[in-house]
């Protein structure tokens, strides 16, 4: 196959081979538009541009910082800031291992601020419950071909690596533990649509057995329709809360908090150690500009 030159770039884009080298280069000496740069770096994605490997050794310095930017949920709930405590831990600390710093960075959705990015030059990127519009605004601002890996986020485009959990796996589980099919889902409210889609459809229940969770007084209204039949809750606060007031249930761990929740209450877990591979493919991505690896989604491994 053929492989993609800045010629080729520039023709898709519009603009001149110059103007091309400028922005993948990074040359700071030009005026050229944030348009222009987004315009280029998306149709360089677009063609899987690869940069050439003496060229670009000699051209960019890692900076050995390793960015992770939590997008806030757009309905807050009180344990909102604790959903991906323990996730964000293990990163930190699988990044210092291989000698990374880690740049965190809270984003609002009422007033995003991505000047945090733009002051740094980021060798690897992991973005947390993103949904598809800030996605797409914010990768712009990633220098060209920075690995970036979604946590609890479907993003639509096959350039980047997804971590969720196992979802088939833990219907499964969910079923062998219950001794039947669940009778409802409560579900967590990920920013991400195309995420909460993907979860209805492996959960194989029809829309009016599934519950986003806003407040408790809803989930408590919603619970009430199934008069004590088997079900599952997303993130064991919400499973806490359910619990108050309905037993028949199994309390997905997606918070990695399952010491929160009762001893006798039946859970499905996912396992945080899988975020050690997960970085060091990450690194492999910063050390190679020639890495590849086929697999876009990543699964956390489910147990009870």
């Amino acid at each position: 196959m053929k492989k993609t030159t800045i010629k080729d770039i520039a023709k898709a884009a519009g603009v001149s081979i110059a103007t091309v080298s400028y922005i993948l280069n990074d040359v700071k000496t030009q005026s050229i538009s944030d348009e222009t740069r987004v315009k280029v770096l998306k149709v360089a994605q677009q063609l899987k541009y690869v940069t050439n490997r003496t060229a670009q050794s000699l051209k960019i310095k890692k900076t050995g910082l390793i960015g992770i930017l939590l997008f806030k949920d757009n309905k807050q709930s009180p344990w909102s800031d604790l959903k991906y405590a323990k996730a964000i831990c293990k990163i930190e600390q699988q990044c210092s291992a291989l000698g990374y710093h880690v740049i965190f960075m809270q984003i609002d959705s009422t007033a995003p601020s991505y000047k945090v990015i733009m002051e740094r030059n980021l060798d690897g990127v992991f973005l947390i419950n993103v949904d598809q519009e800030r996605f797409s605004t914010i990768t712009p601002y990633f220098g060209f071909g920075i690995p970036v890996f979604v946590i609890d986020s479907y993003i639509e485009d096959s350039l980047f690596h997804k971590i969720i959990p196992d979802m088939e796996a833990s219907f499964r589980l969910s079923r062998a533990l219950l001794g039947e099919d669940p009778q409802f889902l409560v579900m967590d409210s990920y920013n991400n649509d195309n995420w909460r889609g993907a979860i209805k459809q492996a959960s194989g229940l029809a829309e009016d057995r599934i519950y986003v969770y806003e407040n408790p007084s809803g989930m408590q209204a919603f619970l009430g329709q199934f008069n004590g039949r088997p079900g599952i809750v997303m993130n064991e606060f919400v499973a806490n809360e359910a619990a108050k007031t309905y037993q028949n249930m199994i309390a997905w761990c997606t918070c990695h908090c399952p010491e929160i929740l009762r001893e006798d209450m039946a859970k499905v877990s996912f396992d945080l150690n899988d975020y050690t591979a997960i970085v060091h493919l990450m690194d492999n991505y910063i050390h190679d500009v020639e890495y590849v690896h086929e697999e876009k989604f990543l699964f956390l491994s489910v147990s009870s």
